[in-house]
């Protein structure tokens, strides 16, 4: 249950308690207002039969007596009087002082009737008796008022306990609607936007959690520029290590390389010896060999036309040669006419997605067709690359597709691996970002 509907409840619940405990006090007040309404109700019709007896008596014959005080005597309302004829043997019931109401429900009248109480007058002349008068409480006229107006109180009160609860909700939910908003904050923060606020909250009570949430947000929002910009100084120093590792291969091995070979060459041709000139040509090989290690070394760890040629120039001529070196497979590079340039980082991760991606499309998916498609759009940088091969088919993420989602995840974006009947599919998202 909402809190709103919680305190609805125990409001509720409280009312109906007031309301028994009202309802048991009302009854016990009624209990004996009506036992002393029949009680004075009989008081008044013993009195009133005594005088009617005595008025009587020297007015009408001894045997008709009992008929003639059944029609002088009038009941009062809360009491019941029977006459008996002695010399008939007939009963007969005087008429009603008021008309009897409708009366209350069984279990209510037994909730208020007090104990029966009755007594009886004897109807003498001349020391002779002629009957007898029978006097009765009866409360039935009295608890029905009663119950008229407890109907009318329990209507009462039952409207304006509903008025209180329709009151206190609407209060509540005034009052409890900031937190609606709060909890839509932490939702939308606990989503990833950290952009997200309470804002100025009226109510004093809920202020201050409202100004707590958006200290929290704002802290979030710092922690992860923080973490992005050192995310983002720990890609560019490892770019940089790469790059100078890169220009020393390149600027110092080459150079050796190149003079190795030009003494090879030299002693090779000068040599008058057969065996001098197999050792020469033995170290041209080898000086081969360290060159084209030195050369995928270069390429590993940093392409060398990134950062001097256009983006679009560097991946065209990376299908290229894909291409050339595959002529089986049906290339397709994708690229918008105007194409703007990334940020070193950005652009590194870009061609190392598509080279990484096409590598293991080659060795391990039997791909016919692989296509790439590179995008930009105000949001940021978008990679993807596809093959018709046997996908993953169930294996887990290799070296390579584990350190692209690591570089992407680094630098602020989303890495996704598709796995289909028909190929795999990689899906990069990347933010636009500014050098560190």
């Amino acid at each position: 249950m909402s809190l709103t509907a919680r305190i609805v409840v125990l409001v509720l619940a409280v009312q109906l308690a007031l309301v028994a405990a009202l309802g048991l006090l009302l009854a016990a007040n009624a209990r004996e207002a009506v036992a002393a309404e029949v009680a004075a109700s009989m008081r008044s019709a013993r009195e009133l039969v005594l005088t009617t007896v005595a008025a009587l008596i020297d007015t009408v014959p001894g045997e008709q007596l009992p008929a003639t005080l059944a029609e002088r005597v009038i009941e009062p309302r809360h009491a019941r009087i029977l006459v008996y004829d002695a010399a008939s043997g007939r009963m007969a019931s005087p008429r009603n002082a008021t008309p009897r109401p409708e009366p209350a429900p069984e279990w209510f009248t037994r909730l208020l009737a007090p104990r029966v109480q009755s007594t009886q007058l004897q109807v003498v002349e001349n020391h002779t008796i002629r009957g007898l008068a029978m006097i009765s409480g009866d409360p039935a006229a009295e608890i029905a008022k009663v119950w008229d107006d407890a109907r009318t109180l329990s209507g009462l009160l039952a409207l304006a306990g509903l008025a209180q609860l329709a009151l206190i909700w609407a209060i509540l939910r005034a009052g409890l609607r900031p937190l609606s908003r709060v909890s839509t904050v932490l939702d939308r923060l606990a989503g990833g936007d950290l952009s997200a606020r309470a804002g100025r909250v009226r109510t004093p009570d809920l202020a201050p959690l409202a100004a707590d949430v958006d200290r929290l947000a704002q802290a979030l929002a710092d922690a992860q520029a923080d973490r992005a910009r050192l995310s983002r100084q720990v890609v560019g120093r490892g770019d940089q290590e790469r790059a100078a590792i890169a220009r020393d291969l390149h600027d110092e091995y080459g150079p050796c390389l190149f003079a190795l070979r030009v003494e090879a060459g030299a002693i090779r041709d000068a040599a008058p010896d057969a065996a001098i000139r197999d050792h020469a040509e033995n170290i041209l090989t080898i000086a081969d060999q360290i060159r084209q290690v030195n050369s995928a070394l270069l390429s590993g760890l940093r392409p060398m036309a990134l950062g001097q040629l256009p983006l679009a120039t560097v991946l065209a001529d990376l299908f290229d040669d894909l291409a050339q070196r595959h002529e089986s497979i049906r290339w397709t590079l994708t690229l918008p006419p105007e194409l703007p340039e990334p940020d070193e980082a950005t652009a590194l991760t870009i061609y190392r997605i598509l080279q990484e991606g096409t590598t293991n499309a080659l060795r391990h998916a039997g791909a016919t067709r692989i296509s790439a498609a590179v995008d930009h759009t105000p949001q940021g940088w978008t990679v993807r690359l596809s093959d018709d091969g046997l996908g993953l088919r169930g294996a887990a993420e290799g070296n390579g597709l584990s350190g692209m989602r690591e570089r992407v995840g680094l630098l602020g974006g989303s890495f996704d691996v598709q796995d289909g009947a028909r190929g795999v599919t990689l899906c990069a998202r990347l933010p636009d970002q500014t050098d560190p």
